[in-house]
């Protein structure tokens, strides 16, 4: 699965490359290393948000505000409750569901990590 994801994607990769990602992975990170990664995600965000006027007006129509994400996340909610329940077809619902929550989902959820560490390490270093 990973060697044709990875190929799928153009890549060449080999199982020595899984085997050597897993095992970058694996070690566990310093308390030090965990928040120079925190800052550069940080820095990284805070240039996203604050990038050049002209990307700002193109982007600006793109800024979800808070309240849609919580509604779009309720209604998802609600809608994937309802299909589950009555729909005929459980096993495509079920497919269905989870292509959704990896491919569209997925997106909202991250972001909504990336503000949501933005504001507290606002809060902290204010």
């Amino acid at each position: 699965m990973k060697l044709s994801l990875g190929n799928s994607m153009g890549l060449e990769v080999d199982d020595d490359d899984v085997e050597e990602l897993v095992e970058e992975h694996s070690k566990e990170l310093s308390t030090e290393e965990l928040l120079e990664l925190h800052k550069e995600e940080n820095k990284t965000l805070k240039r996203s948000l604050t990038s050049e006027e002209s990307e700002e007006d193109k982007e600006e129509s793109r800024i979800i505000p808070a309240k849609d994400l919580k509604d779009a996340f309720f209604c998802w909610s609600k809608l994937s409750k309802l299909a589950e329940d009555y729909h005929p077809d459980v096993d495509s619902v079920q497919k269905a569901i989870s292509v959704f929550n990896d491919n569209v989902m997925n997106y909202f959820w991250k972001l909504i990590q990336l503000l949501e560490s933005f504001h507290l390490t606002n809060a902290v270093t204010n």
